[in-house]
């Protein structure tokens, strides 16, 4: 896949989050050079633009109705609800008793920006991963 504009055609994810996504990684040429990286060690390795809070909080808050339309995409084909996923990222395991909806949501909650650093990584995994998949399939 050479151009922005082709996998943007045949991605599942809506075209604005692979747009968002591509830009936060510096461009086109730093997306695909950390795509496959991404897809097969996790975002949280430090990728540019998904690695201070300061950055990924931000995103998360720009690109949120996308972001959240994509868990619920993915619940739905798990037969779960997109809160049940977000709360199985691996980054947010640890945390006992969160609320990820009230997170989300409520500015003041203490673990608000810990979750949104979790959507921006599951968005910047999941639309690396969705350009792998493309790849592999030409």
């Amino acid at each position: 896949m050479k151009t922005l504009k082709s996998f943007v055609e045949k991605s599942h994810i809506e075209e604005k989050l692979v747009r968002a996504v591509v830009r936060q990684m510096g461009g086109w040429e730093n997306f695909t050079n950390s795509a496959p990286d991404i897809t097969n060690h996790g975002i949280d390795s430090g990728f540019g633009g998904f690695i201070y809070y300061s950055e990924t909080v931000k995103f998360a808050k720009k690109n949120l109705p996308e972001i959240m339309e994509l868990a619920k995409n993915m619940a739905n084909d798990m037969g779960e609800n997109k809160y049940q996923i977000i709360e199985g990222f691996n980054c947010l395991k640890d945390y006992e008793n969160l609320d990820v909806g009230e997170s989300i949501y409520n500015k003041k909650s203490e673990n608000h920006p810990t979750v949104l650093n979790a959507l921006a990584w599951f968005a910047g995994e999941e639309v690396a991963r969705s350009y792998v998949d493309l790849l592999e399939q030409q």
